[in-house]
């Protein structure tokens, strides 16, 4: 047997578990019973994988359980149209900043239960890296990526080891365009630690050309310019924008923004 791992989850219910899984696409796989009609064990499985629920779990009124099940598929959008109206939806199907898009729905236990395929950008992403040029044909035709997203891919297949001239011509053909460009005296300028007054710390780097940003002790991750001041990460969608913050020739401080809500930090001397 192929080594695996399969999750086990301790319900209160086995039978109306089972029910409720078998409604919503989950095949039985195996069960055991107690005496009489009960069930004391089950083994389901959805495409690939597998998932065992087992007696004795407590009920439970959290908003989140102490488990979670990631189910990957390629159907997102018609699961939601296929369960929003038999199933506790937690949120709607939405593009992820790490590249997937998810559907996040309550199980009769109120577990969740994560749907998530690759997004628009994360298929772009991985077709650039892989040097697929199919997959990146794919995620272009879907029409849902949006114009830093066609610029972070361009960056990434015209640099380093991923450059792919036929990848970069079908990125500009979809209008992908390069980023400002900004010298490297003010991009040094910019390097330095940032804080906020409860602690967060931003360490911004520059190597190899280009600027880095490290959230509190997290790996570095690139960053393209926006404009002179202000950059976002190549390899996040949505993640939001650093925009730094400069008085009298000095950098001082900086800012994320991610929608409407914005972190002010200032630079550590």
């Amino acid at each position: 047997m192929a080594d695996k791992v399969v999750p086990m989850i301790h319900v209160p219910d086995v039978r109306a578990t089972v029910d409720w899984y078998q409604s919503i696409g989950f095949k039985v796989l195996d069960t055991y019973g107690n005496e009489g009609d009960g069930l004391s064990f089950a083994i389901l499985s959805f495409g690939n994988s597998q998932v065992m629920f087992n007696q004795d779990g407590h009920p439970s009124t959290s908003f989140r359980r102490e488990v979670d099940l990631y189910v990957y598929t390629d159907k997102v959008d018609d699961l939601y149209g296929t369960l929003k109206d038999r199933v506790d939806v937690v949120e709607r199907p939405h593009n992820t900043f790490y590249g997937m898009r998810e559907l996040i729905v309550r199980d009769i236990n109120r577990f969740w239960i994560t749907f998530g395929q690759p997004s628009a950008f994360g298929t772009l992403m991985t077709g650039v890296r892989e040097g697929n040029i199919d997959r990146v044909r794919i995620a272009l035709e879907s029409g849902d990526l949006k114009p830093d997203r066609l610029t972070a891919a361009l960056i990434t297949a015209s640099t380093g080891d991923k450059q792919n001239a036929d990848i970069v011509d079908l990125l500009k053909r979809a209008s992908a365009v390069a980023p400002p460009e900004v010298d490297v005296e003010t991009l040094k300028s910019y390097v330095g630690k940032y804080k906020t007054e409860d602690g967060f710390e931003i360490n911004v780097t520059f190597k190899d050309e280009n600027l880095f940003a490290a959230p509190g002790t997290q790996e570095p991750f690139r960053l393209f310019a926006i404009d002179k001041s202000t950059f976002t990460p190549i390899a996040f969608e949505d993640y939001g924008t650093l925009s730094f913050k400069v008085e009298a020739g000095e950098t001082v401080g900086c800012s994320i923004k991610n929608g409407a809500h914005e972190t002010r930090l200032k630079r550590v001397k």
